[in-house]
């Protein structure tokens, strides 16, 4: 009888040791993991096992993408002497700065174009280049870096303003020239910066070439062959250095698209050192650029171009003419919108 019970004791004790057995086997395995914070929304979260491996590449590969850098917005513009001259107000002449209306409405033009760079022709000195940088700034187009350029011209100047540092200014090496015996030099020089973009360093070259004015000394379209002779001397100086070098041409070269000037700018085609000009549109199919009122005459004086180098980089597709509803107010040119990738 006393083995019996024994027996009977053993067998209840074997039955609840595997009973707790099996009872810890089943505890689930969250209860193990470490705690994650969660959201305010009832949506329930899921375990790495029980999202589709599908969807699990999908997130894999958009981890592993690298941020898209963005475009560089380049803006090329003549703003009609943003400077102190003489001004004819209700028909009396004066020493006057350009009108607030006007600079007002250049302050529009350049703000609805968010550049990052800002290449400019015709400013004064460099209080009217801190002026308008003060003034872009406080419409919420911050450029803290500057360069400004003189010719010939001792009262309008090329200037540059830009987000990203300038690391290099360069000035060409030959600036005069000679018609009919008497001395020359670029009217209003070339202005030859590198700067450090998020992608690439390119190197911008300002120029205003000689306008359409007759002038006392020589013939006005002589005298733009001879500058444009001049700047193409200075790209060929650049690239014989370096072949590589990202170099954007821009500004107001006060000639049409066949002119002589703008084939000695370009290059020949066959060359490796050609330059090409940027085909560039405002929002209705339309490429001038200037409007000279008094003949009533609309044309393209104002051009970008770019070497081999830097041409795959540009986003030819939404680079454009700006045709704000202000443009005229703001000068007599309309501003060229570059978009570098």
């Amino acid at each position: 009888m006393p083995f019996k019970f024994a027996s009977t004791l053993l067998g209840a004790f074997l039955c609840l040791l595997v009973s707790a057995c099996n009872e810890k086997k089943a505890t689930p395995d969250w209860e193990q993991s470490t705690p994650q914070t969660t959201s305010s929304t009832s949506t329930p979260s899921l375990t790495k096992a029980s999202v589709p491996p599908a969807q699990q590449a999908a997130r894999s590969s958009t981890s592993q993408k690298k941020p898209k850098h963005q475009e560089v917005r380049f803006l090329a513009y003549n703003l009609k002497n943003y400077l102190t001259m003489h001004r004819y107000i209700h028909g009396k002449a004066s020493q006057r700065f350009k009108p607030d209306q006007e600079i007002n409405a250049l302050i529009r033009v350049i703000k609805s174009a968010r550049p990052h760079v800002l290449g400019v022709c015709e400013i004064g000195n460099e209080a009217d280049l801190k002026d308008l940088q003060k003034r872009l700034k406080a419409a919420g187009v911050d450029l803290p870096h500057t360069h400004r350029v003189q010719g010939a011209d001792r009262v309008r100047a090329l200037a540059i303003l830009s987000r990203y540092p300038i690391i290099n200014t360069a000035a060409p090496q030959k600036i005069d020239y000679s018609l009919n015996g008497q001395p020359f030099q670029l009217s209003r020089g070339v202005l030859d910066t590198t700067i450090q973009l998020p992608q690439r360093r390119v190197r911008f070259l300002g120029v205003h070439l000689k306008s359409k004015r007759p002038s006392r000394g020589a013939d006005q379209e002589l005298m733009r062959r001879n500058e444009s002779a001049l700047l193409r001397k200075h790209i060929d100086d650049i690239l014989n250095t370096d072949p590589n070098t990202p170099i954007l041409v821009y500004g107001d070269f006060n000639d049409t698209r066949q002119s002589k000037s703008i084939a000695t700018v370009r290059g020949r085609t066959s060359s490796p050192k050609q330059m090409t000009p940027i085909e560039l549109t405002d929002s209705r199919g339309e490429n001038w650029t200037h409007n000279w009122k008094r003949e009533d005459i609309y044309s393209r004086f104002d051009y970008a171009m770019t070497n081999r180098t830097l041409t795959p980089a540009i986003n030819q597709a939404d680079s454009r003419i700006i045709d704000h509803q202000d443009w005229d107010l703001a000068s007599d040119h309309r501003a060229l919108l570059i978009l570098i990738k």
